[in-house]
């Protein structure tokens, strides 16, 4: 029998875990003025966050109905109810008066599962491996994971040995005593969870990138970045942004168009980074390469030649891309003292039928 958590303290109003959107008093049916009910009820959370407690505070009834959002039903006056799973549910309670006229209450319950539990994920101590903790109120009778690598557990709190510098999402199946279930997931590496920075240090990082210019219906300039002159190879010197596929940062050489040699889109951090290790991550829409195109972190303030992409002493991180995948992509880089810098791509496109489209990027940093 796998480990079963008992229950901690209970710390999390009802609110913590449930959000109540506005009520709405749904349209009544077959009722004269003075005859329909008035119709009411209030909601609590017991002491498990998939259990809760309806209080009825209509009047002029003879019988109630409650439709609780999950195909189950109960005419009980003032029921208590077990929810399977986490999500959004529209609880409606009809009453009925002794003439027949009906009227109707509705409220929302969301269940969050982060709020049900929340996972941790640390170093263990031993190289690369990271010890996972679930922390709830509910009483936990089994865990199924799936650590983002192809491998599971069913242990409640596994160690788990990563591959260093890639980043993994660990998901969560948790089943109650009560057989409710919540699926809860984290980002982590193998130093343990993550966090992301993007927002401190890169600005314009998608999705939907931001152009400063643009001619034509669908290139521009990527704002906030500096696009050089062998990028903006378009009609009126456009290039580094493209409309297509939801406002991506790219390259292109496409079909008779002019080469691209030694092309650069760069943006120095917004502000220095804190000693540390790095991960930053890149997705694209799609890309097709058959020169070079590299992902480039470095230390200086500005990126290398493409020539001089994997000899640079600055370079902190690199990688280079070929062919059409993988989409996504992590380049981890560790930074020794605090200081600002430089990220970016620089590419050679000379053979036709080659680009870049690049969806988004985010910067994560080992969680405190």
């Amino acid at each position: 029998m796998n480990k079963i958590l008992k229950p901690i303290l209970f710390l999390f109003f009802a609110a913590s875990f449930v959000a109540c959107e506005k009520d709405q008093v749904l349209p009544v049916e077959n009722a004269e003025v003075g005859e329909r009910p008035f119709v009411d009820f209030d909601f609590a959370m017991k002491d498990d966050p998939f259990t809760f407690e309806f209080t009825n505070k209509s009047t002029n009834f003879k019988k109630i109905e409650w439709r609780f959002g999950d195909d189950s039903l109960s005419s009980s006056v003032s029921p208590t109810h077990l929810f399977l799973k986490d999500g959004k549910y529209e609880v409606v309670m009809t009453a009925t008066s002794e003439s027949g006229a009906t009227a109707r209450k509705l409220k929302v319950i969301t269940i969050v599962a982060e709020n049900v539990a929340k996972i941790t994920a640390r170093p263990s101590g031993a190289a690369n491996t990271v010890k996972f903790k679930i922390n709830t109120t509910a009483n936990v009778k089994s865990a199924k994971w799936e650590f983002g690598d192809g491998t599971t557990s069913a242990e409640v709190e596994p160690v788990k040995a990563y591959t260093e510098g890639q980043l993994f999402t660990a998901k969560v199946v948790l089943t109650t005593v009560n057989n409710s279930t919540a699926t809860v997931s984290k980002l982590v590496s193998s130093d343990g969870s993550v966090e992301e920075v993007t927002s401190q240090f890169i600005k314009n990082a998608g999705p939907k990138f931001v152009a400063s210019e643009r001619v034509g219906s669908r290139w521009g300039v990527v704002a906030d970045w500096r696009v050089n002159k062998a990028v903006r190879q378009r009609e009126g010197g456009m290039g580094g942004w493209d409309e297509w596929e939801g406002n991506s940062m790219s390259m292109e050489k496409w079909g008779g168009e002019p080469d691209i040699v030694n092309g650069k889109i760069e943006q120095t951090s917004l502000a220095p980074l804190p000693p540390g290790k790095y991960f930053y991550a890149l997705k694209f829409h799609d890309f097709s390469v058959k020169d070079r195109l590299y992902n480039i972190i470095s230390k200086a303030g500005s990126l290398p030649d493409v020539d001089k992409a994997e000899t640079d002493a600055d370079v902190l991180g690199r990688l280079r891309f070929s062919g059409g995948a993988p989409l996504e992509s992590t380049t981890p880089f560790v930074v020794t003292e605090t200081r600002t810098v430089t990220f970016g791509f620089v590419a050679t496109f000379q053979q036709s039928d080659q680009n870049f489209k690049l969806t988004h990027i985010k910067l994560y940093r080992p969680e405190k």
